[in-house]
């Protein structure tokens, strides 16, 4: 019993001391009481060192008039009060004294007035965090794209300041799933799918884009790919292949359908050359409330002839963007392989590509309405990433 009351009194002791102690630094923190108008900030500074048993010192840069009015306040919140109009900084160096100056990283002071830490970004790369910060800010971040961490020399006020940008814009976004899908038809049958997945889309607008029942559920993207496989039965169409990837926000995705053909020209030595010809598309995806933007830039090359000692590529680019409702069906590209048909060993463009080799590599058989049709869907989701 004896030993109990004794640890009560010593718990006791050591609470009541540990509050004079808190109390004590409290109320010996300096305070500042006084009235400044129109005054010079280097006499305002001066008048506050004198009141308070502080020494102020300050750069050449440090001027202006300042007006204010403290009782009984903190000599730090009265330093921020008086250095905030001229965009002035201040660090305490020692425990009665402070530095005040421009926080300018070309002055030679900048290191008397700055602190440093990182910052690791989970979420979004430091190039795009610095595309949502002010720019004023940049002079304080250095930026390592290995570990995606930020370096910032600052101020602990603008430290603190990036520290709350990060807060707010290192979060997780959701992934846009892009699918992608090659039919081969011919120019008949691709007029009716056309007409088809616009009556798709459209029944899509009407019931956003989904179906539901007590039951089961199913997506436009669902009505459009059970179209193509009745396509397939009755062998109008045939879906060459069906590709998915997803991709952040503002990251582009590649579909390259390309064979790269080796050259030799014979003139006074043989010379070879790689030539790259087909069909380039980038795909940019960014979110637009419950619209998506996706920003398409394409790049169509063709080996058009080849001599002995030239040959002629044929290059054309476009660009351009669209908006699309999620799991809208878009149609990218709609191809004449005719067009693009090689009579001497098949198109250079296509028949060398691995899936598409059985529909252009033979010089026997050559139906010249054949097209080649590429649909794209784009679709918001949170898998794999952290929504915390």
């Amino acid at each position: 019993m004896i030993k109990k009351i004794l640890k009560r009194s010593i718990s006791f002791v050591i609470l009541s001391l540990m509050c004079l102690l808190a109390f004590s630094q409290e109320s010996t923190a300096p305070k500042v009481t006084a009235t400044f108008y129109n005054t010079d900030l280097i006499e305002a500074l001066n008048e506050i060192s004198l009141q308070t048993g502080v020494t102020i010192l300050t750069d050449q840069y440090v001027s202006g008039l300042v007006t204010a009015d403290f009782v009984e306040v903190d000599l730090e919140k009265a330093l921020n009060i008086l250095l905030l109009p001229g965009g002035y900084s201040y660090k305490k160096i020692d425990e009665n004294v402070y530095f005040v100056g421009l926080a300018d990283p070309q002055s030679h002071n900048f290191l008397n007035l700055a602190e440093m830490q990182v910052f690791s970004l989970n979420y979004i790369s430091v190039e795009k965090f610095l595309n949502l910060i002010p720019e004023n800010l940049h002079q304080y971040i250095k930026t390592n794209e290995e570990t995606n961490q930020l370096v910032v020399y600052a101020p602990q006020n603008t430290i603190d300041y990036i520290k709350d940008l990060v807060d707010k814009l290192d979060k997780s976004e959701p992934y846009i799933e892009l699918t992608v899908y090659i039919v081969e038809t011919n120019e008949r049958y691709s007029d009716l799918i056309k007409g088809n997945v616009f009556n798709i889309n459209q029944e899509g607008m009407i019931n956003s884009f989904s179906f539901t029942s007590p039951a089961i559920g199913f997506s436009v993207q669902d009505l459009f790919e059970a179209e193509i496989e009745m396509y397939e039965k009755n062998e109008t169409a045939n879906l060459v292949t069906k590709q998915v990837v997803n991709v952040l926000p503002g990251e582009p995705a590649l579909l390259s359908l390309k064979n790269l053909e080796s050259i030799v020209f014979t003139t006074y030595r043989n010379e070879f050359r790689n030539i790259e010809s087909g069909i380039e598309i980038e795909m940019t995806p960014t979110m637009m409330n419950q619209i998506l933007q996706i920003s398409f830039r394409t790049k169509t090359t063709n080996l058009m002839e080849v001599t002995n000692d030239s040959y002629l590529l044929s290059e054309s680019e476009l660009e351009t963007k669209v908006n699309l409702n999620p799991n809208e069906i878009l149609l990218i590209a709609d191809l004449d392989l005719s067009q693009l048909y090689s009579k001497n060993g098949g198109t250079t463009l296509l028949k060398d590509l691995p899936f598409l080799r059985f529909l252009f590599g033979d010089n026997q058989n050559i139906d010249e309405s054949k097209r080649m049709m590429i649909f794209l869907t784009a679709t918001p989701t949170f898998e794999g990433v952290d929504q915390n």
